[in-house]
Formats: C-alpha cells, sequence, structure tokens
C-alpha cells in the first residue's frame, strides 16, 4: 500500500480534467502517445482519486479507451454533460458522493460545449458520437437529488473561468473548481455563497481547500492555496519506477525518429553526390555500374559487401581515418 493514502482517510482528492496531455500531430504518432495515456491512468488509480472531472482531452483516445481504463484502474469519472448521441445516456456518472469522517461531499462535473478544442479531440467526439450540452441545465435538474444525499456540493468545472463564475453566482452550488484555464488563483474567490478555486494547468500546482462546518452543516470558514510542485523532493518508488519506464521509452523513440532522419539527409545528400559525378560522366559508387552489370551488382547487393558504409554510417564512423578503409573502396583516390 502507498504511504500517501493515508491522507485520504481526512482529506478528499479530485481533479477538473484534462488529465491527458498529448501532442496533437501525425495520427501515426498517437500509439505511443496512447502508452503514456495508459501510465497516467495507471497512477491516478494508485493514487486513490475520489472524483477525476472529464476534460476534452481525455476523449481524445475515443470513449471506450478511456473507459476501459477508468474500469480499470478504479478512476471515478464525473460528468452530467457528455452524452451518447444515440442513446442520449451519459458516458459517466454525473456525480458521486464521498463521505469521510461523517462529511458527505458530492462531486459533480460538467465539460465545456464550445467548439474552441484540438482538432482531434473534436475528431473523436463525432466519430464516438458524443454530445456535449449545456452544463447549466444539467446542474438545475440534478443539484436538488445531489443537495438531498450530500453536506457539500463540489463542481469539477472543466468549462474555463467565465462560465465557471456564472455558475458558481447562480448555480446554487458550494464550491466549483475550475478546470479548462491555466490561470492560478492562490486564494479561494468567493461569489455569492460560493468559492471558487483554481490552481492552473499541467500538474504545476496542485490546489488545496479547508472548509470548517459550523453545527448545522454550513461553511463556517474556508482557506486554501495553489501549491506549487518541486522537481524534487519525496518520492513514491512504484511511480518513480513507471516514470522512469516510460522516459526510457521516449527517449528511445526520439533516438529512431533523430537516426531516421538524420539517414534520410545523408542518403539526400549523397544522392546528390552522386549525380553531381554522374553528370560528368564519372564514377561514383555501385550505382554507376548497375546499369552496364545488372547481373553483377544483384548478385553484389546479396553480399555483405553491400551493406558495408551503411553499417559504418550506422556507428556513427562514417568519416573515421581507422575504419573506413576497410568499408569502402578507393577512399584515397579523389579523382573521378
Amino acid at each position: 500500500m502507498i504511504e500517501y493514502k493515508k491522507l485520504h482517510d481526512r482529506v478528499f482528492a479530485v481533479t477538473a480534467g484534462d488529465i491527458f496531455e498529448f501532442r496533437p500531430t501525425d495520427r501515426a504518432e498517437w500509439s505511443e502517445t496512447q502508452d503514456k495515456a495508459e501510465d497516467m491512468t495507471r497512477v491516478l488509480g494508485m493514487m486513490g482519486y475520489d472524483a477525476i472531472g472529464l476534460g476534452e482531452k481525455d476523449l481524445a483516445f475515443g470513449r471506450e479507451f478511456l473507459q476501459a481504463e477508468a474500469q480499470k484502474h478504479g478512476l471515478p469519472f464525473v460528468c452530467a454533460n457528455a452524452v451518447d448521441a444515440a442513446t442520449d445516456e451519459r458516458i459517466f456518472p454525473p456525480y458521486v458522493v464521498v463521505e469521510k469522517k461523517g462529511v458527505r461531499v458530492a462531486f459533480l462535473g460538467v465539460v465545456s460545449p464550445e467548439r474552441h478544442i484540438v482538432a482531434q479531440v473534436e475528431t473523436e467526439l463525432l466519430n464516438q458520437k458524443i454530445r456535449i450540452e449545456d452544463p447549466s441545465e444539467h446542474i438545475a435538474e440534478l443539484l436538488p437529488t445531489v443537495r438531498a444525499e450530500s453536506d457539500l456540493v463540489v463542481l469539477l468545472s472543466h468549462v474555463g473561468i467565465e462560465t465557471s463564475q456564472y455558475l458558481a453566482e447562480d448555480a446554487g452550488l458550494d464550491v466549483v473548481v475550475v478546470g479548462h484555464y491555466p490561470a492560478i488563483q492562490a486564494q479561494p474567490e468567493k461569489l455569492g455563497d460560493t468559492y471558487l478555486v483554481m490552481a492552473g494547468a499541467k500538474s504545476d500546482r496542485f490546489g488545496t481547500l479547508e472548509v470548517a462546518l459550523d453545527p448545522n452543516g454550513n461553511m463556517a470558514g474556508v482557506t486554501g492555496d495553489a501549491v506549487r510542485l518541486l522537481a524534487k523532493g519525496p518520492q513514491v518508488d512504484e511511480i518513480q519506477a513507471i516514470y522512469t519506464t516510460q522516459d526510457e521509452r521516449e527517449k528511445a523513440v526520439r533516438r529512431e525518429r533523430q537516426l531516421a532522419q538524420q539517414r534520410e539527409r545523408e542518403t539526400q545528400q549523397a544522392t546528390g553526390a552522386v549525380q553531381a559525378v554522374h553528370a560528368r560522366n564519372g564514377i561514383f559508387g555501385a550505382e554507376s555500374c548497375k546499369d552496364c552489370h545488372s547481373p553483377t551488382y544483384e548478385a553484389w547487393m546479396e553480399t555483405p559487401h553491400a551493406t558495408a558504409f551503411a553499417t559504418l554510417a550506422e556507428a556513427d564512423a562514417w568519416d573515421n581515418p581507422d575504419c573506413i578503409g576497410c568499408h569502402i573502396t578507393g577512399v584515397h583516390d579523389k579523382t573521378f
């Protein structure tokens, strides 16, 4: 059992969404990005979150992927206004009620319906036939039931700052945790009877909120902060092992991609050099011979000699004077 889970006996751990951070570039790169997403869901499961709001980026790999990861790792995603366009059913529960030390807290989630989101995510929403509806309508529908089941109602509001402020002022909530917005607010902001908090983006900080209740269950005092996460500090061995494996995998992929790009550049440069020599009716490499000596060329291509220089280039020793003389011929002949 990871030691920090002891904290969960007395605190609630939540996030307002976008747990995935992916590169919205070539679709061919998504497989390696999805590997990272799988590692992230595994770590979230180890951390034991009480509620996870749905962000639009969390649907980047499709609904089935996210639902499978949630089930595998026990991730309590909540979202009231993301529905299946074919059945009109919500793709995740709209809220969850968690009780600790006799206090029942309801966490209700909503996601932005606005279309200023990453193109690949938009494509997945359309392909998966997911419809994002008006969050305020769903909150108004659910709030009486949620109020009856809890002592405090917290909205995980992945809709940005302006809509979150509107909901905080008009929806009758106790706390609104702002997502889909990068700004940081060190202290909770009171709007009417509701407290609004936000701790930025990309896990740079984590927000704390301490709520004191009076004997009637009303909020008597609220304090909070947005605490900067340090690069160095206590680590959990299980999570560090996952990070190390992922980091090594990403570095290997980057190295291979860089090598492939280097090989392509070298091939282009070599092709240009060959063409320049051939234009002067000169001889440069096996390509100069194959047209007139095709059978010999084809036979030679099946021997290790055909890849001798490529082997040298793979080792980044193509210009090493101690090696090159054994891998190619005519190295000292400058006349073509």
